[in-house]
């Protein structure tokens, strides 16, 4: 049965089938049988055809993107920067001098420069002809700036959103700027681009006033929590006097000032929280107070007046014009004897 099949299939093919018959048959029974309009080769050292295709597969570059090359580069025009001297990798003239020779001088009027740029050495980031990157940068994001600069989130416990998830550009200048550590606007501008407004209540924190968030939070990683500089009174402590070195008594919640205070701005007085009353009655109870006869105007009068919030010399932080005053007793000398009485003559 198995050779009349094949016999009645050699028919068919030597019969003169069509040619799109032949190849329905083939494909039938042969698996990688090349298409009809394939071109044919013959492999080296044999005797057989196969489709070329088969045989070498074609691979074409595929087409960069238009901003990966330099536009002189991508119109051939070399001599622009090389000059007519053959294929000399100099150029012909100093690399700041030929960037901006076509780039408009970004520099020369900032006074803040990017040390690559003040070298005119444009190269250390940027290629010359062509980039997989845009811009015709080396790297892309960060790893470019981490060339040169250590990562600063690296060890460190928090980190700043703006790093983790965006670029060390959506903050500073690759170039050149007139604000301090290559910032694109002044510090205060640069937070307020993603923290709300802090200054709009009535008492306002110096430094916060001034835009200088930077005197107490890292701008881009730490140990600390809120990214602050030095955790607890210390960080206080760097501009207000330390007043607990000669403490005889302190309240225990000095130890952390932002129990009380609110290190930006509030609407009360001191920078607290919420007002005196309140911030007192939040750890101590109005029942233990009442049972304190000097308490009996509590009502009327600030805790203030008679108590210092911080440290003092009485336990209860009594403030010296409040405290038990002793009776004084009259030394020796300060006693005046007696004097006789007499009528007016002679003893």
């Amino acid at each position: 049965m198995l050779g009349i099949a094949a016999a009645g299939v050699g028919g068919l093919l030597t019969a003169g089938c069509a040619s799109v018959s032949r190849q329905e048959l083939l494909t039938f029974f042969f698996d990688g049988v090349p298409p009809t309009n394939a071109p044919v080769v013959v492999v080296a050292g044999t005797n057989h055809p196969v489709a070329a295709a088969a045989a070498k597969p074609v691979f074409t570059r595929p087409k960069p993107p238009a901003n990966d090359r330099h536009k002189p580069f991508a119109e051939g025009k070399c001599v622009e920067c090389h000059g007519n001297i053959g294929f000399s990798p100099k150029v012909t003239t100093p690399l700041r001098q030929l960037c901006f020779s076509c780039h408009k001088d970004f520099v020369t009027p900032m006074k803040v420069k990017h040390q690559p740029v003040a070298d005119g050495d444009c190269l250390a980031c940027h290629a010359p002809h062509e980039s997989p990157n845009k811009n015709l940068l080396l790297k892309k994001g960060n790893d470019l700036c981490f060339t040169c600069h250590d990562d600063p989130a690296k060890g460190k416990k928090f980190v700043h959103q703006a790093l983790e998830s965006g670029t060390c550009l959506d903050c500073h200048s690759a170039h050149a700027t007139n604000i301090k550590g290559l910032l694109k606007q002044s510090v205060k501008a640069t937070c307020a681009e993603c923290h709300e407004d802090i200054t709009k209540k009535k008492n306002v924190h110096q430094p916060v006033a001034d835009g200088d968030c930077l005197a107490c939070h890292a701008p881009h990683a730490g140990n600390n929590k809120f990214l602050v500089k030095k955790t607890g009174p210390a960080l206080c402590f760097d501009c207000h006097d330390n007043f607990l070195t000669k403490a005889k008594f302190t309240h225990d919640v000095v130890e952390d000032c932002a129990t009380c205070h609110n290190p930006h701005s509030t609407a009360d007085k001191g920078l607290l929280k919420k007002d005196l009353a309140s911030l007192c009655l939040d750890c101590h109870e109005q029942k233990d107070l009442a049972r304190v006869k000097a308490h009996a105007d509590i009502a009327t009068q600030s805790c203030m007046a008679c108590h210092d919030p911080h440290v003092g010399g009485d336990k209860y932080l009594l403030k010296a014009s409040k405290s038990p005053e002793p009776v004084p007793v009259p030394a020796p000398a300060d006693i005046v004897p007696a004097v006789p009485a007499t009528n007016g003559g002679s003893p």
